[in-house]
């Protein structure tokens, strides 16, 4: 016999329930609440960095999956919303539990679901952790639009043209906190105009990136502009002067306006609270509905018509940027891949059709965008034959391809990366289809017991209630279902990689990557480059060599 103990905890905090916490408490509640405990192996699953939101956790579908094997018949942990948040993932593990014929226990709220009362409490309880989850998710935004009232900065980097200064200390959910406001930085503030009147003469963030290159602009730490930057600032409603137009832009958006029209006064400049959130530790663009604005206590820089006419300007060049980035060149190998000394990604450049390798193909080179931009005032590397360096660095990593090779070592470790993501799309895609069954044959079930003569009509009522709960419930099990197939479709089509047909073997066999050198040579160009994609970090040409980067070694050149 086997008893599991789980344990999860969001984020390392060193104190408090912390993972070795959680797994003492269950062990000790193990020795003294479980009679058959001395025999048993205890097997303990921790997921450490992950919240409860959802259920793809490693160590959590690990789990599921032992417990399949019938050897286990306790399931332990600490507190319930260890096990998740979400009334329908607690619902559908008890009911996965009760069909394996595992008892569940949650020592913290001592509930124990091999008895029909622990069974009854624990959906309960798992009503309430979502409802808390709900109502912290709804004190938050709360918050968060009583501080924009305030026209606080929040802190965090400061935009450019601005620094933070403390201001006073304000009373706020019991506790006092430090105030913050936004000081110009005048000198600063003449680059902000700069690049806002330049996007508008240019109409193109590359332009402007390139005219800042030309012209040795950089950031105030000492950086190259990228389009992106550009973009940020060119975004920030920090700039934006709260005036009628701004208000009309952003109410037209959906954004919540923590002001009244004609409290805009164009004067001051607008504070943006809820714009961007995190999507695993990566910061991710809210959509316009969840921003909340605000006036400012500092000074507007750009008029509202003008702020409105750029962000109208960078939404209709976005179809080009969606393209810009995409490979033309049907020969180049190293596109995207390889870069210049000074650290720009060289591009390859057609010669004239007429001009043929001894192959067959056309010639072409690869050279620096950065040296023509500069007109070699800040680059001045030569152009490299980009025939010639694609079958030199095919022919190192041929070399590299045999049995006890790095390359052949790394893709192993591709092939069993790749496969064990099958396997866990697998799992997650029967967990799911399984938790639909569930709740349809319990629904069955109550639809039967409902029809037998002889109920009282309080028992025909709780019946009812429970199946529109599960009727609920399931409609938003196929919702998830439906969502899991998009986001599936989605990241296959977004991976491009040279595992992309790995559902159809057919196309591509896993097998063959340990014969890496016959499958190489019998690619086409974009599944060739796809492959070097894979295996290569980076290669820098420096004028006379080229340096390559293999995925976690040194450079070969």
């Amino acid at each position: 016999m086997q008893i599991f103990i789980y344990s999860r905890k969001s984020k390392w905090t060193g104190r408090g329930e912390s993972i070795e916490n959680q797994v003492q408490m269950c062990r000790e509640y193990i020795e003294r609440g479980i009679p058959e405990a001395a025999k048993a192996e205890i097997r303990v699953f921790e997921d450490e960095g992950y919240s409860g939101k959802n259920t793809r956790r490693p160590e959590f579908q690990r789990m599921m999956q032992e417990l399949k094997k019938g050897d286990c018949k306790y399931l332990v942990c600490y507190k319930l919303d260890r096990m998740g948040r979400s009334i329908i993932d607690i619902a559908g593990l008890v009911e996965e539990l009760n069909r394996l014929q595992v008892s569940f226990i949650s020592i913290k709220e001592n509930f124990d679901t091999s008895t029909p009362l622990g069974k009854t409490m624990l959906y309960i309880a798992g009503i309430f952790a979502q409802m808390e989850r709900e109502q912290i998710a709804e004190r938050v935004k709360d918050n968060m639009v009583m501080l924009a009232r305030s026209g606080r900065w929040l802190g965090g980097n400061t935009p450019l043209g601005f620094s933070s200064q403390k201001e006073e200390r304000v009373q706020m959910d019991e506790k006092v906190r430090t105030s913050y406001r936004l000081i110009e930085k005048k000198e600063e503030l003449l680059t902000v105009h700069f690049i806002f009147e330049k996007y508008l003469e240019k109409q193109s963030l590359t332009k402007v990136v390139e005219y800042f290159q030309t012209h040795g602009i950089r950031t105030k730490r000492g950086k190259e502009y990228t389009t992106t930057a550009v973009r940020a600032i060119l975004t920030n409603p920090v700039y934006c002067v709260g005036d009628g137009d701004a208000y009309d832009y952003f109410e037209k958006l959906g954004c919540q306006l923590c002001f009244e029209k004609a409290e805009a006064d164009g004067t001051h400049g607008l504070i943006a609270y809820g714009k961007t959130s995190s999507a695993q530790y990566k910061n991710k663009d809210n959509p316009p509905e969840e921003w909340i604005l605000a006036l400012g206590k500092h000074r507007g820089e750009i008029s509202g018509a003008a702020f409105r006419k750029v962000q109208e300007q960078l939404l209709a060049n976005q179809p080009k940027s969606a393209s810009f980035h995409k490979v033309k060149n049907e020969i180049a190998l190293l596109s995207g891949i390889l870069y210049c000394k000074c650290g720009h990604v060289m591009r390859p450049k057609y010669y004239s059709a007429k001009q043929l390798t001894k192959e067959g193909e056309r010639k072409f080179s690869y050279l620096c965008p950065y040296k023509e931009q500069t007109h070699k005032e800040q680059c001045s590397v030569e152009n490299v034959p980009g025939n010639e360096l694609d079958r030199m660095v095919c022919r190192e990593l041929l070399e590299y391809a045999k049995p006890d090779s790095a390359v052949n070592k790394l893709l192993l470790e591709k092939k069993s990366e790749i496969r064990k993501e099958r396997e866990i799309i697998g799992e997650e895609d029967e967990l799911l289809h399984q938790a639909v069954e569930e709740k349809e044959n319990s629904l069955r079930s109550l639809l039967v017991s409902i029809q037998k003569p002889g109920r009282s009509p309080e028992f025909i009522k709780q019946v009812e209630e429970e199946v529109t709960r599960l009727s609920r419930e399931c409609r938003e099990l196929r919702q998830k279902e439906i969502q899991w197939e998009k986001e599936k479709e989605a990241q296959q089509k977004g991976k491009e990689h040279i595992f992309e047909h790995i559902k159809n073997p057919g196309t591509f066999l896993l097998d063959e990557l340990d014969t890496f050198a016959k499958v190489f040579r019998n690619m086409e160009v974009s599944k060739k480059r796809e492959y070097l994609k894979m295996l290569l970090e980076k290669v820098v040409w420096d004028g006379e060599t080229a340096h390559i980067f293999l995925h976690g070694s040194d450079p070969k050149e």
